[in-house]
């Protein structure tokens, strides 16, 4: 029951129809501290807030306490980065250095209705390969502490920047692409070509810069849902993004470029209808789909090499191996793109259990390297 109430939130705008199952949903709810948990952990505790405001019942205090008290601590922390990124965007455009503003910083500014719906973690920036490490020493130079991350040299951002605004720790991240060079399989994008077809957007009175819609929407396609599978996992607040996004920019978006330069996407679009039914005019714009619901639906990929096997020790080998060469249908389509049914075959029987070895072979190549004598 937890993620349905979840999921009924995973847009900034929500219909009537979703105000009263939201509603129904809670009249039958009663474990509200897992909620609470699940609400935090999913990043959907603002949406969540604004949602249940919306719709008469009563619920427990003890409850919408935690909720609110959620809810302010994301407004303050983000008007806070807010603050920290608008000073950081000075620094950049009083050197000359162009930058785009990625994910949620960008987010919170130019989809959510309010600063703190959107939680985030860090700022990230992407900026052209030619000014990310000049950058990076700049802001050191300004106050900003680098940590002794170990990243390589070809890693797509360099290490973490961090500074304190008004008692909070403020990361910052310099990326110079926005994807990993690992897997292999990720479109390469541009900087320059970003950057001329950039959303132009205020950060506390100043023009900040962020990727045009579909280029966000590839982005966080790839970031949440096809992102390596050591990863951590999707969140709903990242279904929370591309629904809205899309559903914001429907008659915007150039359907006909993203089919053509990111079919995947296009593709595994209409998968999040499972989640969160998509409004009428999307379901206008995706491929249609006559299939019954995947099995699955909203469960992330559980196996190895993202969850280590000392933690799963508990589960037993099969439920291990099962996890892991087996994921359900609905993440094996999202993950590896919703091309029918003999594609779907031969990802899980060939190119699922090829990805899980080409790990194998990494961590075995790790592993002898760290035996291996200096």
């Amino acid at each position: 029951m937890t993620p349905s109430i979840l999921n009924l939130c995973a847009r900034t705008k929500a219909h009537t129809l979703q105000r009263r199952q939201l509603a129904e949903a809670c009249n039958r709810f009663n474990q509200w501290d897992d909620l609470l948990h699940q609400a935090e952990q999913q990043g959907m505790g603002p949406l969540l807030h604004r949602h249940l405001g919306a719709i008469e019942g009563e619920l427990p205090t003890t409850f919408l306490r935690g909720l609110r008290f959620l809810s302010l601590r994301h407004q303050q922390a983000n008007v806070l980065l807010m603050k920290s990124l608008h000073h950081v965007l000075s620094l950049l455009e009083t050197a000359g250095i162009p930058s785009l503003v990625l994910k949620g910083a960008a987010l919170c500014q130019t989809l959510y209705p309010e600063v703190g719906l959107r939680p985030m973690r860090d700022i990230d920036l992407l900026l052209a390969k030619e000014d990310v490490h000049y950058a990076h020493a700049l802001l050191q130079k300004k106050g900003f502490l680098a940590t002794a991350a170990d990243i390589s040299e070809d890693h797509f951002h360099l290490p973490p920047l961090y500074q304190k605004v008004d008692g909070m720790q403020v990361c910052v991240e310099l990326h110079h692409g926005l994807f990993p060079d690992d897997p292999p399989y990720y479109k390469p994008l541009f900087f320059a070509e970003l950057y001329q077809n950039a959303l132009v957007f205020e950060v506390e009175g100043m023009m900040a810069y962020t990727l045009a819609a579909e280029e966000m929407l590839w982005h966080l396609y790839q970031h949440g849902f096809h992102a390596p599978l050591t990863y951590e996992p999707f969140r709903l607040i990242s279904v929370a993004d591309v629904v809205s996004l899309t559903e914001d920019n429907v008659e915007e978006i150039d359907w006909e470029k993203m089919a053509a330069i990111y079919p995947q996407l296009f593709r595994v679009l209409p998968l999040f209808h499972y989640i969160t039914p998509w409004n009428d005019t999307v379901l206008t714009k995706i491929p249609s789909s006559k299939r019954a619901s995947p099995t699955g639906v909203s469960e992330p990929f559980q196996g190895w090499p993202r969850l280590k096997l000392v933690r799963q020790r508990e589960k037993g080998l099969l439920e291990i191996m099962r996890h892991t060469f087996f994921p359900s249908h609905w993440w094996l389509m999202l993950y590896y793109g919703n091309r029918g049914l003999f594609f779907i075959i031969w990802c899980r029987l060939i190119w699922h259990p090829m990805h899980i070895l080409r790990w194998m072979k990494i961590y075995g190549y790790v592993f002898i390297e760290k035996k291996l004598p200096a």
